[in-house]
């Protein structure tokens, strides 16, 4: 896809902070609320989580490119499903009241806005009011129903798949937190039992010093790798292994070798990866690389 310097000079000199009048000058169209049990920091997480969004929300993005991000949000390139066109789109937080602005800045929809709202309910959990505003009223009455309810339903799909991401990736952190307060004795070797017996269509789960592990039979051989990805401890026993050798994370589609280990784009650190051995009596063994 490719950033253009045409796309970045769309972007120059916008304002780095959301624009609460600017809602004054467009049409109101109508909101979508929901409620999701996740919690306010994996909700301002996901906000601010660009690269998530051509895999986690494939019938909405095709591809994604950045542009700029910080901490005020990001800027990015995208294209849509089924050769839907391109969008340049901007998405401002404001982190402190938990408020993220998304404005399309060109391409389809062209300066539509969506404004979202996270609060924290007492009884556990969040919700989220978001409300869209068109840069100009509808035609008709009947028209502007057909927007709200395509953007309704559109933003129900959406955090479907969002509230799917957050809550994995809670379980992940709480994982981590158990295994840091609650050690247990490493493990250095995992004996899966007689290889014959072994079902190589399944995957296998188990744990190799403080990591879950999953063994899989693929490609004439067992391989086992850590069960989540180490950018942000993506399920990868949602995926499996590519004619290549590698294995995407389904949640940011980094991509790892499983020979090595290395992510393809080194975006970040390297997959564990675990020797499978057969021993002399036929069990299958997995076990702590050597020093």
């Amino acid at each position: 896809m490719g950033v253009a310097e045409s796309d970045r000079a769309a972007f120059a000199g916008r304002s780095d902070a959301v624009n609460y009048d600017c809602v004054e000058t467009l049409h109101y169209l109508g909101n979508y609320v929901r409620d999701i049990p996740s919690n306010l920091t994996r909700m301002m997480e996901n906000a601010h989580d660009w690269e998530h969004l051509p895999f986690v929300h494939p019938s909405s993005f095709a591809a994604i490119e950045l542009v700029e991000a910080g901490t005020w949000g990001w800027r990015c390139k995208t294209s849509l499903p089924n050769n839907g066109g391109g969008q340049l789109i901007e998405l401002l937080v404001d982190n402190a009241r938990h408020y993220w602005a998304t404005t399309v800045v060109e391409g389809p929809g062209q300066g539509t806005q969506i404004h979202t709202q996270a609060t924290e309910r007492e009884d556990g959990g969040i919700t989220v009011d978001v409300r869209f505003y068109a840069p100009q009223a509808p035609e008709t009455e009947q028209q502007g129903g057909m927007i709200l309810a395509y953007l309704q339903a559109q933003y129900a799909t959406l955090y479907n798949e969002d509230e799917a991401l957050m809550l994995g990736r809670q379980e992940a952190l709480d994982e981590r937190k158990a295994q840091r307060e609650s050690p247990t004795e490493p493990t250095a070797e995992w004996v899966l039992g007689p290889e014959a017996g072994l079902d190589r269509s399944a995957l296998h789960r188990g744990h190799l010093g403080e990591l879950q592990v999953l063994v899989r039979y693929w490609n004439g051989g067992w391989m086992a790798h850590a069960a989540r990805c180490p950018h942000a401890l993506g399920p990868l026993d949602e995926t499996s292994p590519a004619e290549d050798g590698t294995i995407a994370c389904p949640w940011h589609g980094y991509r790892f070798d499983l020979a090595t280990g290395q992510e393809q784009a080194k975006r970040c650190g390297a997959l564990a990866t675990y020797p499978c051995t057969i021993t002399s009596n036929g069990n299958l063994v997995v076990a702590l690389p050597q020093p």
